[in-house]
């Protein structure tokens, strides 16, 4: 099955999902994704020293145009959003197009001169390029030239793992690389620094984080597993910490439980399950309704190259699975484990993955991830969510996934909140509770697709950082 497929065809085929579970093997131990490696570096050296310094009296203009501008990857999305910024340096018959750090991204040949002029949209090889402020002068080349150096050298920091700890102005600690630029040459002036963060083509001064709280109606498969799991722990002789084990595994996905077969293959309510539910290889994503939510996020969002979302969760057979879906459909992907990696994921290259993996056990040790979606697939993995974004780089969408109808999730988010009676009542004061019917209008302000129809309600809060 290839992504050649529309959704639509997809999701009829309800047991078509043969990729999430391999019949000989459990999730575990399924061949892990191989991210592609981004190769980094151009000719000429930009890989060891990165852009360089312009010499005196050299002139960067001549017989070229330069504009700043905004690009992203060709797409047939009704929302666009662009993916980064640069320069677009125009020659006679040949216009480049380079990254914030001077690294060219594509080109194009000019066939005929073209009068290029401040908010043009043009493609440039595949990418969408919109223009901005053309370089007038020499001095502005020089600021520019000293902005992309600094540019480089906090990615290459960041690639070494010292994006967390940055070091203030004038401590000597840090050692000094032959390649870092003097503090005073990545210093831009003030007038060309406010040119280059107008139009959104940098993070804004505040930014948006808004937050969705979504209850999810069990698919059909789980609502029988749970409602087996519930008659049998009303018998005495049932431990409740394995009856709650098997309910958070079919909460996150049915086809889990194969993971605990040998474990509990003497346990009754395994026993029971094992009768009740389809061959593993016949599960899909629709057994699940948050893994459908997700599904339906990657399909319409991701897919496009111009989106990037996160996906948290707390085991890592839940993560396997979603590389196996990603796998499937050909989309970009790869699990987050230090900061090398959030470095990878957060550069504006057109190859680079569009869909994170972030296993929360893990999350202490990722920081400043940029992503314009993050899922928190666990309700109880949402206190580690916070410490895991650039909140204030970029708006982001957050959604936490609950399964209700009494389930166990469910009944952690309201005791989170001490919605008991004597709790505090205004816990969700500033939440508001947004239920079915959906309009059109709030299904698209939030991104979530018109195909979900597990909703059952949607708590959203929205805080500006």
């Amino acid at each position: 099955m290839r992504r050649s497929q529309a959704p639509s065809v997809r999701r009829a085929a309800k047991r078509g999902y043969q990729e999430v579970a391999p019949q000989d093997e459990p999730p575990a131990d399924w061949p892990a994704a191989t991210p592609t490696t981004m190769e980094w570096g151009t000719a000429k050296g930009y890989e060891s020293v990165g852009p360089r310094e312009l010499k005196p009296g050299e002139n960067p203009l001549k017989e070229v145009r330069i504009f700043h501008v905004l690009w992203r990857n060709q797409t047939t999305k009704k929302h666009k959003i662009w993916t980064g910024n640069g320069t677009l340096v125009i020659a006679e018959s040949k216009a480049t197009l380079k990254d914030d750090t001077g690294k060219v991204v594509d080109s194009m040949t000019c066939f005929r001169q073209r009068n290029f002029k401040e908010n043009d949209q043009l493609q440039v090889g595949s990418k969408d390029v919109e223009l901005q402020e053309e370089f007038k002068t020499v001095e502005e080349c020089i600021e520019y030239r000293k902005l992309e150096i600094a540019n480089w050298c906090a990615k290459i920091d960041a690639l070494n793992g010292h994006i967390e700890t940055p070091t203030p102005p004038g401590d000597s600690s840090k050692p000094c690389r032959v390649s870092d630029p003097p503090a005073a040459q990545v210093e831009v002036s003030a007038p060309l620094r406010t040119s280059l963060l107008k139009k959104g083509n940098a993070p804004a001064a505040t930014c948006t984080q808004i937050e969705y709280m979504c209850f999810l109606q069990p698919a059909e498969l789980q609502a029988k597993a749970l409602q087996q799991l519930h008659e049998l722990s009303q018998r005495s002789d049932m431990e409740p910490h394995i009856i709650a084990e098997l309910g958070k595994h079919i909460c996150d996905h049915p086809v889990l439980l194969k993971t605990r077969v040998e474990e509990l293959q003497n346990c009754e309510a395994m026993q029971m399950l094992l009768l009740l539910l389809p061959p593993w290889q016949e599960m899909g994503p629709d057994d699940s309704a948050k893994f459908e939510f997700v599904s339906l996020m990657l399909d319409d969002l991701a897919t496009a190259g111009s989106h990037k979302i996160c996906v948290l969760a707390n085991s890592q057979n839940c993560l396997e699975l979603f590389k196996g879906y990603c796998r499937s459909y050909d989309i970009p992907h790869m699990q987050l484990d230090n900061a090398s990696d959030v470095a990878s994921f957060n550069s504006t290259e057109g190859q680079t993955a569009r869909v994170a993996l972030v296993l929360a056990s893990r999350s202490s040790e990722i920081r400043s991830l940029r992503c314009q979606y993050l899922i928190i697939y666990n309700y109880d993995a949402r206190s580690r969510a916070e410490q895991l974004l650039a909140g204030k780089e970029m708006d982001t969408k957050v959604y936490t996934l609950i399964t209700s109808s009494g389930c166990s999730e469910e009944l952690e988010f309201y005791k989170s909140l001490e919605l008991v009676p004597g709790g505090a009542t205004n816990a969700l004061a500033n939440w508001s509770n947004v239920e079915p019917p959906y309009s059109q209008e709030f299904l698209e302000d939030a991104s979530i697709s018109v195909n979900l129809e597990s909703l059952t309600s949607i708590f959203v809060k929205k805080n500006v950082k």
